[in-house]
This record gives structure tokens, C-alpha cells and sequence, in this order.
């Protein structure tokens, strides 16, 4: 029964170990945004179908801002939507007049350019290279406008908290009927 149980502990723990991948998820203002990420690629989603508030009249995304995300040495844009692959990279701050404030170098991305129609499950991926990336809470920075140069509402400037994965669950699961095994066992004994 030891050996099972030993082994039961061993399979709990390595299923922990092997789940790397991290993902959180913030709504604001009826648009949702969601980051996982793996290894090095760090993939944010926006679900920008049915804003609501300030942000009610938007219709375009400009620009987009990653802090607060570790170090890093290099990252690229592996992919986005339309002409947002277009985008050009800064490490400032980004404001309302863009990627033009204080430098974030190895710490946080700018990405600005042609701005880009809002809609329904937006992806943007990032490769990082070199350094040690957090990527489980990264600080997001939105630009959104609406028709013309009009800016709709505040710039979003909020940390996406991270969201316990299905491994997680699992195993805080297995461990606590472990638990339960074990004190029942003990139960018996007495």
C-alpha cells in the first residue's frame, strides 16, 4: 500500500512539473482579453465583439503595450491580425500620442502602426529570446479608436491576472483525496 501510495505522489508531482503553460483573462469594459503562454511564445487573444462603456463606439485598435513581463533580450511579432503585422516595435511607454514615453528596454513591447478594425478573437503572438520572461501577469496598455482620429475612452492600463490551469486543479485535486485516503486509513486503524 506504501508503494502506491509513493507512486500515486510521484505521478501527482511530475504532472505538476510538466505543466508549464500559464494563462490569465481580463474584461474590461465588454472586451475580453486573454494571455497563455508556453515556453517562449506568449499569445494574446481579444475578444473586442461587444464593447460596452467609454469604449462602446470603438472600431479600431492602434497600438498595444506588454510591461512588467521580466527580462528578455529580444522578442519578435510572430503573428497578428491584418495590417498590425506591420507593426513596429518599441521598448517606451506607451500614451496617448503612442509609443513615445519613458523606455521599458528588456522589460516591456510597444507595438504601434496602421491601426487595425476591432473584432472577434484578435490573436497576437510574441516570441521571447534570451533572459527570464514572467509572462503569467503581463501589464497591458490598449489604444482604441473610433471613426476618424477619435480616441474611445481611457487608455486600459491593467494587469491580466493569471487563471489556475486544468493540471492545476488536478493536482491540488488528487492531492487533497490523497489526504482524505490517508486520514481515513488512519481512521481505521485507531
Amino acid at each position: 500500500m506504501k508503494t502506491l501510495l509513493r507512486t500515486a505522489a510521484a505521478l501527482l508531482l511530475s504532472a505538476g512539473l510538466a505543466a508549464s503553460a500559464q494563462a490569465g483573462t481580463l474584461t474590461y469594459q465588454g472586451v475580453t482579453f486573454t494571455s497563455s503562454w508556453s515556453g517562449n511564445l506568449l499569445t494574446l487573444e481579444i475578444d473586442a465583439a461587444n464593447p460596452t462603456g467609454d469604449w462602446a463606439g470603438a472600431t479600431s485598435i492602434g497600438a498595444l503595450q506588454l510591461k512588467d513581463i521580466g527580462s528578455f533580450a529580444d522578442v519578435t511579432l510572430v503573428s497578428a491580425p491584418g495590417a498590425a503585422a506591420n507593426w513596429t516595435l518599441s521598448s517606451n511607454e506607451l500614451n496617448a500620442n503612442g509609443c513615445r514615453g519613458g523606455s521599458h528596454a528588456g522589460t516591456g513591447l510597444c507595438y504601434s502602426g496602421e491601426r487595425v478594425a476591432l473584432g472577434d478573437n484578435m490573436v497576437f503572438q510574441f516570441a521571447f529570446n534570451g533572459g527570464v520572461p514572467a509572462l503569467d501577469a503581463p501589464h497591458l496598455k490598449v489604444n482604441f479608436f473610433g471613426e476618424g482620429d477619435r480616441k474611445m475612452g481611457s487608455l486600459l492600463s491593467q494587469a491580466i491576472a493569471p487563471v489556475p490551469e486544468p493540471e492545476t486543479w488536478a493536482m491540488m485535486l488528487g492531492g487533497l483525496g490523497l489526504v482524505g485516503f490517508m486520514a481515513r486509513r488512519r481512521q481505521k486503524k485507531a
